[in-house]
This record gives structure tokens, C-alpha cells and sequence, in this order.
């Protein structure tokens, strides 16, 4: 008997044909919505998967020491970073990101928010970990698949060799700020710019020219070939004026305290030494700053990151008495040979103003290599305070020194005129009698007193102080020579220098000198010893000015170290260390 097959219901075949028809409508329409409605935007994203067009950021210029030793360089790093076009919320976990490359979800968030409101240009990388550990970099390649738009760039790093070494000179870089990227044109969106000190001052000359790279790459985000590149041009190489051994001997003397040290080439305004305590190293702020560390910067009571040789003010105590001395000279209230004898004190006005020990019968140089204050209150209420006042401009107080660098302050010098109009005030004997030894209202930056130094060293002429000897193009050619500047030139007869200068050389060589520390050195030495009162029961500012060979005048210096004690015991030894190592280079020229 012949078998017969079970027939299909024509209702099943029906459906059956429906559910084809569906799907194949189903990919049609998706096919469609690819291709033609959405086709133009998935090409160009497309070709983005294929195409990386990367910025390659500048090499900033390097900073050099007088002698050619390296300052500030830069050294390769790595950088991951989120690139916009090829980034998605929808194929990434945001949370498994931040684990994997270590930094906290607000720095994704903001960085997806600038691309959602298109405030980033689409192939513009979007740095999220500058100086990224090869650990972490390695994660990055090992996981891409998970890390859709997350990619690593090779760029330099800024890298000061020297860590803390003249940190507060050199300065620091960091991101570029909206105001930053608003007022120079010059910069871009991820630029790094300097951030205080030469870094800052010479931005401009050291920040360089951008390049551009077309590179393919693989999916996993792998370069696979150059396509086109525009290389980057590095910046201009700043040959300094400073001493790099020197300020290592200034900045070891100056460690644990709370002071500053500038020392000058009084013949041409160069700079030889400056330095700050206590300090920081700005290499902290080349991949980012952690927010504990700079917390801790701006929170710290003796303020690291303030340059005290330019702007801190303070009285320059008996250091000042070399200006009383040359404006008594000049207006002929004095003469070198002039006697006064010194009971401890004289009385001005209604009050009995001391001396800090009783010196008996001394002349004008006795009264310097001594600090006789007695002798001084004298010559300063002779001379009086508008006189006094006008040759201390010229001897560079009260006014800025115009060397290169931001931050500077001015100090006071004060005058009748002035307490008039800042206090409402008549001005009295007293204020003379204290201005003439350094007190009072009157305040000066350890520059100010470095030049009131050189004008001494240099019979009234006074540079302007200079940080850079020349600019370099990468090349190496030369593209600035900066040439000494006249700042200030005070004319007085000869023998007003001459006297203020044997004073000076009374204060390391005579008997009784407050500076005799310095007596053995093997360079012959002129200076000045100070001790700064500025609020009751404190410690005084120490103070120390000096040049050498006194002879021949190669460099000028001031030190100064706030509520440390007396002058001669506190800021004189710190000045022997520098002259002394100073002396050992000219053995060796």
C-alpha cells in the first residue's frame, strides 16, 4: 500500500512567507538607513577609523647656564589621551577606563562633555594622563578593543635636570588656560605654557610651532604607516646669564632657612646667582601637579614658590648706611676724616635713639666698618630725608629693576610727601634719624640691594639686570645678544666712592669690622653687614652686601635671610661660601 505525505496547512506556508518577506523589509530598510540616510556621516567616520590626524606638540626650547650646562631640557613621555572622533559612550564603559588608565571619573567626564558640546576640534586629542608610567601604557595597547577613542601619543615632557636647582628663576609649565588660549593667538587648545619665571617671560621665544601627523592605523587603533607629517619646530634655546655651580653653593648655604641671595656682574648687569628658600622643584608641574602636593604648595607658611630676591620687601637695616654715607659725601655735610663720638645712642627730637654698642670717637670709615648707628643718625638728619631719598633712587631703591622676569616689586623709599599721603601724617626727625640706618618705613628687595652694591663697586654707574645672555634659534644660530644697559648713574666725585669703599673694606679688614669673617678669603673683600628690626619681639632680618675683588670689582652680591639674627653671624658666613667658591673659578680661568 503506497504511503502518503502529510500535507502542509496553507496557513503555515502563509506565515512562513510573511516572516521572509519581514526580514528581508527589515534589512532592506537598515541597509537604506546605512547607506543613504546615514551613509555620508558613517563614511566619514569610517575613514576616521582608517585616518588619525594628531597634533605633535613643540619641544620647548631648552634653558642653558652661562657656561652651556643644561637647565631645562625636555625628555620623551607618553600621553593617553581620548580622541573625539573615534570615541563612543555607547561602546565603552566610562568607569572601566578611569580604572584602567588611574585617574578619577571627573577628568573623563569633562573631557566627554567638551566633545558633546563640541567645544574640541574632532581629530584634536584630548590628554588625560600626561607622563603616563609604561605599565599603564601597556594596558592601554593589551585592552584597545575595550578602550574604543583611548590612544597613546609619544610627546616631550618638560624635564629640569637639576630638580629644585634655581627653580624659582627658571619656573614651571603647565596646561594652557581658557584666558591664555583668549589673549595669544599663537597657542593652542592642549598647549603646555610656562608658568612663572623665564618659562613665563620668554613663553613666546620658547614654546616652538606645532606639527601635524596623518598616520593610518589598524582597528585596534595601531599606527600601521605616515601618511603625511609636518614636523614640529622646536623653540629658541635661552643661554643665561647664571653660574650653575654658583647657585648650587648659594642655594646648599641657604637650605633650611627662609631667605634669598643675588649676586651681579657689576660691569654689565649680568646675573649671576639667584636664589630663593625654601624652594620647590618644578618638575612636579610637567605632567600635572597632584592636588595634595599643591595644596600643600599654597598653603605652606614660608610660601616656597615666592621668589624672595624680587618680590619680598623688607628693611635693609644697616646695609643702607653706604647710601646715607654717599649722599652725606656728595651734599658736603661730611668728609671722610669728620669725628663724632658715640655714647650709645643721640637724642632726636624727644626721644633718645640707641646705638647697638657705645663706639666712642670714630670717622666716616670707622663708622662704616663699625655700623655705628650714632654716626649715621647725624648725617642723615644733615643731609634730610628728600635728599636722601632722591640718591637712593639713583642707586636703584625704590623703584622697580626691570630684569626679566614677572613679579618684581618695587619696595618703599619713603619721603615727607609720602607719609603725607599714605598715613595723613607730618613727617618727623625720627623717621629721618630711622631712614638713615636702614629702618622705618623704607624697604628694599635683596636686588635692589645687590645693585645698591654694584653702584658702590661701580662708582655710580648701575646695569640693569639681565637673566639671558642670548637667544639661539634651533639651529643654533644666534638671534639676540642682549647688551649691557645704563639703569641708573648717580655722578659724585671720586672720593666719595673712594671713602664709602674703604668703609666697606673697613667691615672685613679693620679692627672692630662687622664683617670680619670674611678677612682670610683669598679674594679681596668690600661689604657691608645689616640687622633689620621689623616687628617687636622677633628675630631681625639678616642682611649682607658686598663686591670683589674690591680692586676690581667682578661681582657684586646681597644675601639676606629674614628673622635669623644679626647680619655678621648669620648672612655673612653664606656670602663666604659663595665668594669663596667664586674665588676658586678665577684661579681656574
Amino acid at each position: 500500500m503506497e504511503e502518503r505525505k502529510p500535507q502542509v496547512p496553507i496557513k503555515r506556508w502563509r506565515f512562513c512567507l510573511f516572516c521572509v518577506f519581514f526580514v528581508t523589509l527589515v534589512f532592506i530598510a537598515r541597509l537604506w538607513w546605512l547607506q543613504i540616510y546615514r551613509g555620508e556621516q558613517f563614511g566619514e567616520k569610517a575613514q576616521s577609523k582608517c585616518l588619525r590626524a594628531i597634533v605633535t606638540r613643540a619641544p620647548r626650547g631648552q634653558i642653558l647656564d652661562r657656561n652651556g650646562k643644561v637647565l631645562a631640557t625636555n625628555e620623551p613621555s607618553f600621553t593617553i589621551a581620548l580622541f573625539p572622533a573615534e570615541f563612543s559612550t555607547d561602546g565603552a564603559d566610562p568607569e572601566e577606563i578611569c580604572q584602567i588608565i588611574n585617574i578619577p571619573r571627573a577628568i573623563l567626564d569633562n573631557a566627554v562633555s567638551k566633545i558633546k558640546e563640541n567645544k574640541v576640534p574632532l581629530f584634536e586629542p584630548i590628554r588625560l594622563v600626561v607622563g603616563a608610567d609604561f605599565a599603564t601604557v601597556t594596558k592601554v595597547f593589551e585592552r584597545s578593543w575595550e578602550l574604543p577613542g583611548i590612544i597613546v601619543i609619544e610627546e616631550p615632557c618638560r624635564l629640569y635636570p637639576n630638580g629644585k636647582l634655581a627653580a624659582h628663576l627658571l619656573g614651571h609649565v603647565g596646561a594652557v588656560t581658557e584666558e591664555e588660549l583668549k589673549r595669544r593667538k599663537d597657542l593652542e587648545l592642549f598647549d603646555w605654557t610656562g608658568k612663572l619665571g623665564l618659562e613665563r617671560f620668554y613663553d613666546r621665544q620658547l614654546q616652538g610651532k606645532n606639527g601635524r601627523e596623518i598616520v593610518e592605523v589598524d582597528a585596534r587603533g595601531a599606527p600601521v604607516r605616515r601618511l603625511k607629517r609636518e614636523p614640529a619646530q622646536p623653540g629658541q634655546t635661552l643661554v643665561t646669564t647664571i653660574d650653575a655651580d654658583l647657585q648650587r653653593v648659594a642655594e646648599e648655604a641657604l637650605k633650611g632657612k627662609r631667605g634669598a641671595v643675588v649676586a651681579l656682574n657689576p660691569k654689565s648687569g649680568e646675573v649671576l646667582v639667584m636664589a630663593s628658600s625654601p624652594t620647590f622643584d618644578p618638575n612636579w608641574f610637567s605632567k600635572g601637579i597632584k592636588p595634595e602636593l599643591w595644596r600643600w604648595l599654597i598653603s605652606h607658611k614660608a610660601h616656597p614658590m615666592q621668589n624672595r630676591a624680587i618680590s619680598t620687601a623688607h628693611p635693609p637695616g644697616s646695609t643702607f648706611k653706604v647710601v646715607t654715607a654717599v649722599a652725606a659725601l656728595l651734599y658736603g655735610k661730611v668728609s671722610p676724616k669728620t669725628r663724632m663720638n658715640c655714647s650709645g645712642g643721640r637724642v632726636v627730637g624727644r626721644r633718645f635713639f640707641r646705638c647697638w654698642r657705645r663706639h666712642g670717637t670714630v670717622d666716616l670709615i670707622k663708622a662704616i666698618g663699625q655700623s655705628c648707628d650714632t654716626y649715621f643718625y647725624s648725617l642723615g638728619l644733615a643731609v634730610g630725608p628728600e635728599r636722601l631719598a632722591h640718591i637712593a633712587s639713583l642707586m636703584s631703591l625704590g623703584s622697580k629693576s626691570g630684569v626679566d622676569l614677572l613679579g618684581e616689586i618695587k619696595g618703599v623709599l619713603p619721603t615727607p610727601k609720602w607719609k603725607r599721603e599714605r598715613y595723613r601724617e607730618r613727617w618727623y626727625g625720627g623717621d629721618t634719624a630711622n631712614m638713615s640706618i636702614g629702618q622705618g618705613y623704607l624697604s628694599a628687595t635683596p636686588m635692589q640691594m645687590a645693585l645698591v652694591a654694584c653702584a658702590i663697586a661701580n662708582d655710580g654707574v648701575v646695569y640693569r639686570p639681565h637673566l639671558v645672555k642670548r637667544r639661539l634659534s634651533p639651529e643654533g644660530k644666534v638671534l639676540d645678544l642682549v647688551k649691557p644697559q645704563v639703569l641708573h648713574r648717580l655722578e659724585a666725585p671720586q672720593f666719595v666712592w673712594d671713602a664709602v669703599k674703604q668703609g666697606m673694606l673697613a667691615a672685613v679688614y679693620g679692627s672692630g669690622g662687622t664683617a670680619r669673617l670674611l678677612a682670610n678669603l683669598t679674594i679681596k673683600v668690600a661689604g657691608k653687614t645689616g640687622s633689620s628690626e621689623h616687628r617687636k619681639g622677633a628675630k631681625t632680618h639678616a642682611w649682607f652686601i658686598a663686591f670683589a675683588p674690591a680692586d676690581d670689582p667682578q661681582i657684586a652680591l646681597c644675601v639676606m635671610v629674614e628673622e635669623a639674627g644679626h647680619g655678621g653671624e648669620i648672612a655673612v658666613p653664606i656670602a663666604k661660601q659663595i665668594l669663596q667658591a667664586f674665588a676658586q673659578k678665577l684661579q681656574n680661568q
